[in-house]
């Protein structure tokens, strides 16, 4: 069946409450009206849950206990009997155990800045490199290292393509300034591409990048301006650590004026829309 993932920590910490279960309500619809079917990947009470219910989207975006799990602490909140909310990294690990091929994503982690000195690279771009999923993405977040992310991508074997775009984009702004690996117009030409792969064997993921819609995306220096003053305010108040990118995503939101909030919301959607459209066609 054409079956799309969807991740669950966007619920638990991406999003405020209550934009966290609209997103999550508006997402499943915008897979499922394109005839395929959502599954949004989480953990309740221990147990890994592959298509979460109202009720469940309601305990990971009110419940203050919520863990967020990558592959290295999954198991943990299993034995404890946890509510624990998925990455992309390990949402895409899980998929790959039950030949689920196809996720939708706002966007995934990547190369963090000042990584060269504290080595912090997202779980993300290994996941992708261990496991063969269609990735449906607005590329990586915009406050980590774009073009680190996007050489480490190429060094792992991971092929980037646009959907109507020739660069990768920049999450909240529409494009960077690096080349995707070729540009698809057409859904039905993504899912032939897809299924020689499948033949093929190939053991890598694909990332599928897909803009953020027009009338939401912000300028590239508008961003640029707006993380270095979050950085910068995130170092006079001695912020590092896990605590950063929160800090930097409330802080961003605060200088747009809740334009990053309202780009961030439209793209998961328009992804979801996208998976759904091309998970349908690859399957017909």
């Amino acid at each position: 069946k054409p079956i799309v993932a969807l991740e669950s920590t966007l619920i638990s910490h991406g999003l405020p409450y209550p934009d966290n279960i609209k997103v999550a309500k508006e997402s499943i619809s915008a897979v499922e009206d394109n005839g395929s079917v959502a599954a949004t990947i989480g953990i309740i009470n221990g147990k890994v849950k592959i298509g979460l219910n109202e009720d469940d989207i309601n305990i990971l975006a009110k419940d203050k206990n919520v863990q967020k799990v990558s592959n290295h602490n999954i198991n943990l909140s299993i034995f404890k009997k946890e509510n624990a909310a998925t990455t992309v990294a390990s949402t895409i690990s899980i998929a790959s155990i039950f030949g689920i091929k196809f996720f939708a994503t706002g966007g995934i982690g990547g190369v963090h800045l000042n990584a060269e000195n504290t080595n912090d690279v997202s779980a993300d771009l290994y996941s992708l490199s261990e496991h063969s999923n269609y990735v449906i993405c607005s590329g990586a977040k915009s406050i980590l290292d774009l073009n680190k992310t996007y050489e480490l991508l190429e060094t792992l074997g991971i092929t980037r393509i646009g959907y109507k775009t020739n660069y990768m984009p920049g999450f909240w702004f529409s494009e960077t300034n690096h080349q995707v690996d070729d540009n698809f117009e057409d859904i039905s030409d993504i899912s032939n591409f897809l299924r020689l792969n499948t033949k093929l064997n190939h053991k890598k993921s694909i990332l599928i990048f897909n803009k953020v819609p027009e009338i939401n995306a912000i300028s590239k220096e508008k961003i640029n301006e707006w993380i270095e003053r979050a950085l910068l305010k995130a170092e006079q108040n001695k912020i590092n650590g896990k605590a950063l990118t929160p800090f930097l995503i409330k802080e961003i939101n605060n200088f747009s004026n809740n334009k990053t909030l309202k780009a961030n919301v439209s793209l998961i959607i328009n992804n979801a829309d996208l998976a759904g459209k091309i998970a349908k066609n690859f399957y017909s």
